[in-house]
């Protein structure tokens, strides 16, 4: 087979039009992780299941779509990314159709399962047609709107599913996806379908058997993290890591006999692609860790109520998303590395900040340290996305920022599981927050302060240099 001839260089009008695409393929994908959850309860009162059954809805969506992103960015260096993109929209939206018809919870999870597909091809593909629009001094910008509405899908969707599951029902949270798609592929499609693939296919640069390893492998791992916060170290919990490890094992003798492996060492030589993962693990883990908390100890420490409580939570994901094309656009003018530092400083400080509140503190001074988590949070994803993508030949991009998102999922996961995990400790007989317990401010404290333990050590990590 001829190898793939090039990308053509990319129109101005074209490049508004790609990103467009992305930035609202992102939005619908990530909306969708967190407008469902409102109405999980009203889901299940009407399928009649247990709140382990529902909580699948959520789970397999989580699962699929990390477990595929990473096979979803190989994909995209092999074949025309632009109609992959596509493909994944028309899955998504597709799905989304289905899983507003669900008449149970078998076919909804199994249409969440299909729309987790769909998202990992969108989710897995777009940063690379975003590299390939925009090169490497201006992109920074496009990242940084593509991290807004990465963030905003994420804020809103609390909201959101509120108002429409209260006012039209839960189906139409999913309807809601069918208008949004429909315009993203009238739009965009002319513009994506001629965007050819960067490398020649081959069975030899593709390898079906050790995607689903990785996949498995991946899947296994989030969801033995997922029972570690529902029921602590059971053998439900050590089998699913257990067999996440010998798959991990397996995968890796593999990965050593092929000549393009999904784990290539052709980045995870590169320093800077190294520090930028790391980073990414520890940001992720310690600011999304927090996020979690966060509820309880509005409600339970400060008796505010669930709808005080999203409004309060809305100034950090609100200011993460209105800095973030900020932080991509100074770290283009300025430097990545200066800019992604001084975001790690940030959400360092306002970790730090948290440890020191007292049950006296003003719903001001308290949102006052969320906005400075979030202005953190913003400023450094897109000049560590743009870092990590520095230098990367195209071939490997789409495979270089598929990586990404799964630590994105992965730090979050880990960030979790420890702070739930040390706050049930802390606060006695081992009960989780989850569990309706109303510990002192204590137990908070010595949570946030582990939280900003690991942003130290991120920003001690990122004061290392990123050169090779």
């Amino acid at each position: 087979m001829p190898a793939a001839a090039p990308t053509p260089e990319t129109q101005p009008l074209n490049r508004g039009v790609i990103l467009l695409a992305v930035c609202l393929g992102a939005f619908m994908a990530t909306l969708d992780t967190s407008i469902v959850n409102i109405a999980l309860p009203q889901i299940a009162q009407d399928f009649q299941c247990s709140l382990v059954q529902i909580s699948w809805v959520m789970l397999i969506y989580l699962l699929m779509n990390v477990s595929l992103l990473l096979t979803s960015g190989r994909l995209g260096d092999l074949l025309a990314p632009g109609k992959l993109f596509l493909l994944g929209l028309v899955i998504f939206t597709g799905a989304s159709a289905l899983c507003g018809v669900s008449p149970s919870l078998a076919p909804m999870v199994a249409a969440r399962a299909l729309q987790g597909l769909g998202g990992s091809l969108m989710l897995g593909i777009a940063p690379k047609l975003i590299a390939l629009a925009y090169g490497e001094g201006e992109r920074g910008l496009a990242l940084g709107l593509f991290s807004t509405a990465f963030a905003t899908g994420i804020s809103v969707g609390a909201p959101l599913g509120g108002i429409i599951t209260t006012y039209l029902g839960w189906p139409f949270i999913f309807f809601i996806n069918l208008p949004i798609g429909a315009g993203i592929f009238w739009a965009s499609g002319r513009v994506l379908r001629p965007i050819k693939a960067q490398k020649a296919w081959s069975w030899k640069s593709f390898d079906l058997l050790e995607a689903a390893i990785l996949a498995g492998t991946l899947g296994l791992l989030l969801l033995g993290l997922t029972r570690i916060q529902q029921s602590g170290w059971s053998p439900e919990t050590l089998g699913a890591l257990g067999l996440a490890a010998l798959l991990g094992l397996a995968l890796y003798f593999r990965e050593r006999r092929r000549p393009e492996p999904l784990l290539h060492p052709v980045l995870w030589r590169r320093w800077s692609f190294v520090a930028g993962s790391l980073a990414v693990v520890l940001t992720f883990a310690s600011v999304m860790g927090v996020f979690f908390l966060l509820p309880f100890f509005l409600e339970q420490v400060y008796h505010y109520t669930p709808g005080q409580t999203g409004f309060m939570l809305a100034a950090l994901s609100a200011s993460n998303a209105l800095v973030a094309p900020f932080g991509g656009y100074l770290g283009d003018r300025l430097g990545n590395l200066m800019i992604l530092r001084t975001g790690a400083g940030l959400i360092l400080a306002g970790l730090i900040s948290l440890i020191f509140t007292c049950p006296d503190s003003s719903t001001l001074s308290l949102v006052a340290r969320f906005i400075v988590i979030g202005l953190g949070f913003g400023l450094f994803q897109a000049p560590n996305l743009n870092e990590i993508l520095r230098g990367v030949k195209p071939a490997f991009i789409g495979l270089a920022a598929s990586t990404n998102a799964v630590l994105k999922n992965l730090g979050s996961l880990v960030g979790i599981t420890l702070i739930v995990a040390v706050f049930a400790w802390l606060s006695g007989n081992h009960a989780s927050p989850v569990a309706g317990v109303s510990p002192d401010l204590t137990a908070f404290r010595q949570a946030f302060a582990l939280a900003a333990g690991v942003a130290a050590l991120n920003l001690l990590a990122n004061l290392l240099p990123r050169k090779p």
